[in-house]
């Protein structure tokens, strides 16, 4: 009988929380220290910046994941002419198979239960609880990140802050779409390569049980997956809502600031006014000082010629003297 190898160590995929929460603490702190003139460095900022590193370090990971995946994929581990029926040629093809991808990890699991004796329908449940299993971490996934960057809001961080968590929301959205879809593509190279080729013990039997178990996994896998994207859309416009009052109450605080800027402008306007008038009464009292000057100099003229022409007007005496011849 084959020893089935132990496929279970490690979790398969990049975003495991290790990677994600040790690379979120690394650029987290990089981007505080980066920001740190302009946002400063106090402890909502930094466990905001904490969480914006986790989301971004999420990002990166679920990117490079999906790139490995893919091609993983391109690379078809299961070629059409593999007779997967006889399972001889399963055994040899799962040794023949490396690498630690999800894609790969779930082929294994596949054709080890099907080498040992499992039935058609046994590998059919095995595959359907493994995308089911896969569909659920990349939900819970994409939506504690999701929270993670809700959580960072909730601060109260400065706007460039409050726009950059927005944005990784988006990303985090889009980038789990996408995650679902490359889950959805794989599932369907499972059963089109390897349980549409495998063997059937009882075909009747094992045809509808098949049948039902493809069907329950698929309507299984489109619930999980139109639940996470409700669930994600309902945070994403609870964030909205929140970022549009925050920024209503910013712009009632620049025009309440306008108004006073305003009321000073039209102060000092008055003020100057004001201290046009003194001046214009300051110029007007020098004039009548100099004017006043200038009347009593006349007055003071006229009283000294008066007193030469009273002295002039006066009866002159004229007396002869007799002097003796010598």
């Amino acid at each position: 009988m084959m020893k089935k190898k132990n496929d279970n160590a490690g979790y398969g995929m990049f975003t495991s929380i290790y990677w994600v929460v040790g690379g979120g603490i690394l650029l987290g702190v990089a981007l505080s220290v980066g920001f740190k003139d302009e946002i400063g460095l106090d402890r909502m900022e930094l466990g905001s910046m904490l969480g914006i590193g986790i989301a971004l370090a999420y990002l990166l990971l679920a990117l490079v994941d999906g790139f490995v995946q893919y091609r993983a994929f391109k690379a078809n581990p299961l070629p059409d002419d593999l007779d997967l029926s006889d399972r001889a040629i399963a055994r040899e093809q799962l040794t023949a198979l490396k690498g630690h991808t999800p894609l790969l990890r779930h082929i294994r699991r596949l054709l080890a239960a099907w080498a040992v004796g499992a039935s058609g329908p046994q590998v059919a449940t095995i595959a359907a609880n493994q995308m089911n299993r896969t569909l659920v971490m990349l939900g819970v996934e994409g939506v504690g990140i999701f929270a993670i960057l809700f959580a960072c809001a909730d601060f109260g961080p400065p706007q460039m802050i409050l726009t950059l968590s927005s944005v990784l929301m988006v990303m985090v959205i889009l980038v789990a779409i996408g995650r679902f879809q490359l889950a959805s593509h794989l599932a369907g190279y499972i059963e089109s390569n390897l349980l549409a080729r495998i063997g059937n013990d009882s075909p009747a039997a094992a045809a509808d049980s098949f049948a039902s178990a493809a069907a329950q996994a698929v309507a299984t896998s489109t619930e999980a997956l139109a639940q996470a994207q409700t669930q994600a859309a309902d945070a994403f416009a609870r964030m909205q809502e929140k970022a549009g009052g925050q920024l209503a109450q910013a712009q009632s605080a620049v025009a309440k600031q306008l108004d006073r800027i305003t009321e000073m402008a039209a102060s000092i306007d008055r003020i100057l006014k004001l201290q046009e008038s003194v001046n214009g009464a300051l110029q007007g009292i020098s004039a009548t000082e100099e004017f006043k000057s200038t009347l009593l100099e006349l007055k003071r003229h006229l009283s000294e010629s008066d007193e030469l022409l009273r002295n002039a007007a006066k009866p002159r005496t004229i007396r002869l003297v007799e002097k003796d011849p010598e």
